[in-house]
């Protein structure tokens, strides 16, 4: 009930600023001045919550204010607006029924729809569930077999509203008042406030999912606080000796099946929050779990994974070999981040060097111990080009942590002066590998669904790309990575805001002149838009466009664009404005 109750506390804080410009701006003058005068005479945000509700009937609507910059919810432009004949979207990868799990819409279909995006572009960066026994419960209808449940069904489809491209004004949107995604995400609050199962792993798995979805809406506090409390239900749910060992094979089986179960979501759970407080440099909250990791395949030709809804051919892949090398790196993260981002740890710089170098170690061993099925030239997925870019930004963290050793005496000085060389070299070199990662994500799948997990990694190699940007490569690297944020920005609130700070910084540095990031960015904005409305277009080489199945191939290719904006010039902005294509 405390963690509720603080969850509700920070919900209503979160709605008590909109709710106030909404009210300032709507309101007639009267009401502003005795609204500004009650907000003088008293300290009690709940006094001025009420206030508003009372006296601005239209300002508690946040839920249809969202700041959410998904093109479902904000729909840009008319050509975003495609039938699903448009789409290609006719036969969904997973056919589940809307009925018994939402009450949103009855449309199979959308649900179908919703459903095979999550599994396609979300659930593979922190795959908090198993698809296959998931779609199975989902599609038998059973509510009581505890894996399905209408609070973790509509979870998903909330999540997966964040990579649906077809507007509210479509027919299979069931209201007009509010975005899909925000129906969903009521509904599934609604399920959770009313189960009395909360420490399931359905529970745990919906905590899990909501806390990524709250952090790309940018509403940070709540989701730390939501990923706080999947924590503790996920450390209470995995107590030792918290049930009984069962006496039958059919009930050792179903132990068996429900450790892996535990297994997966435990260690998921572990890499997405290491991820977030990595991010941050902060303590980690989560300890590596004790249940084993996903075991390593055999050689097996493995699952097919599909890039939903574009026509391209199928790769195999590993899921548990890609979540077993995921949780690998992200223990090293918790070991950086247990070392150096901990208050307490008091440190001399010798020692703090040795351990640097033997983190640094550590990662190097990982990446040469990867199986060939997470190899980028082995399978080029989006999921195993983001755990290599994760990868890279790991060793940008600990690069720039090196930087800011102070040396204790002559030695260490001479120590530092000489490994300080080395380590810039291998900061610019994973920076720009992350470039190189991400361009080719872009030139295989597509803009239009950069997994959120490329986030951080991206905008850690913009900020090492952009203050040396001499060499050539290192232009095309600058502008792969700013269409790339571009991109991500336009499925999340968190990149939005990294955004906005990017083209701030292109002010001050003085890179380009303000047209001329207009134009990169409305360019950026025009591939994205040919991206989602030609599914059947892929990619297979830089400069090879390749069409997959029937559909128009772009004017203007991703190539292309890169080639054209990476001949920006450098230094003060110049008066005309112009482009430099």
């Amino acid at each position: 009930m405390a963690w509720k109750r603080k969850v509700e506390e920070l919900e209503s804080h979160q709605r008590l600023l909109p709710d106030l410009m909404e009210a300032i701006r709507t309101g007639d003058s009267g009401q502003v001045e005795d609204l500004i005068g009650m907000i003088r005479t008293t300290t009690s945000n709940e006094e001025v919550s009420n206030h508003l509700a009372t006296n601005f009937p239209h300002a508690d609507e946040d839920e249809s204010r969202s700041k959410s910059s998904t093109r479902q919810q904000s729909p840009q432009s008319s050509a975003s607006r495609f039938s699903r004949t448009t789409l290609g979207l006719s036969t969904p990868m997973f056919k589940v029924p809307a009925k018994p799990w939402t009450a949103v819409t009855d449309d199979d279909w959308l649900v179908s729809h919703l459903v095979s995006l999550w599994f396609t572009w979300r659930h593979w960066c922190y795959p908090f569930i198993d698809r296959d026994i998931f779609i199975a419960a989902m599609q038998s209808g059973e509510e009581n077999g505890g894996v399905c449940t209408a609070t973790l069904v509509n979870m998903i489809l909330a999540d997966a509203c964040f990579d649906y491209d077809v507007p509210d004004e479509d027919n299979s949107t069931p209201s007009i008042e509010k975005p899909l995604q925000d129906l969903f995400y009521e509904e599934a609050k609604r399920h959770a406030e009313a189960s009395t199962q909360k420490r399931s792993l359905p529970s745990i798995q919906f905590l899990a999912v909501q806390w990524m979805f709250l952090d790309n809406r940018g509403t940070d506090k709540l989701a730390v606080s939501i990923m706080q409390e999947m924590i503790h239900h996920l450390k209470q749910f995995d107590k030792p000796g918290r049930s009984q060992k069962p006496r039958t094979r059919r009930g050792k089986e179903r132990e068996s099946g429900a450790k892996r179960l535990l297994g997966y979501t435990s260690w998921a759970a572990f890499v997405s929050t290491t991820a977030a407080t990595f991010a941050l440099q902060k303590r980690p909250m989560m300890g590596p779990p004790t249940t084993d990791k996903p075991p390593l395949c055999q050689g097996e030709l493995g699952e097919v994974w599909l890039p939903y809804p574009r026509d391209q051919p199928p790769v195999h892949a590993h899921p548990s070999c890609h979540l077993h090398h995921t949780s690998t790196l992200y223990e090293i993260c918790y070991n950086i981040s247990q070392y150096l981002f901990v208050d307490d740890n008091a440190n001399s710089a010798s020692n703090t060097l040795d351990r640097l170098e033997e983190l640094h170690r550590d990662l190097i061993s990982w990446y040469d111990s990867l199986s060939d099925c997470v190899q980028v030239n082995g399978v080029r997925a989006p999921h195993t080009l983001s755990v290599h870019a994760q990868y890279h930004w790991a060793v940008l963290v600990l690069s720039e942590l090196i930087f800011t050793l102070q040396a204790d005496d002559e030695d260490d000085d001479a120590t530092v002066s000489l490994l300080v060389p080395v380590v810039r070299a291998q900061h610019m070199t994973s920076a720009l590998a992350v470039a190189d990662l991400v361009h080719l994500q872009s030139v295989y799948w597509g803009v239009d669904h950069i997994p959120i997990s490329f986030l951080q990694p991206v905008n850690a190699a913009l900020s090492v790309v952009m203050n040396d940007l001499e060499a050539a490569e290192r232009k095309a690297s600058f502008v792969k990575l700013a269409v790339a944020l571009h991109s991500l920005s336009r499925r999340s609130v968190s990149a939005e805001s990294m955004l906005r700070v990017l083209r701030l910084k292109i002010r001050q540095l003085q890179l380009m002149s303000s047209n001329n990031i207009e134009k990169m960015f409305k360019d950026a904005g025009a591939q994205f838009e040919g991206s989602v409305s030609s599914p059947a277009v892929g990619l297979a080489a830089a400069g090879e466009v390749v069409g997959f199945g029937e559909g128009a191939i772009p004017e203007e290719s991703y190539d292309l664009l890169v080639e054209r904006w990476n001949q920006f010039h450098l230094g003060a902005p110049s008066s005309s404005g112009s482009s430099s294509s």
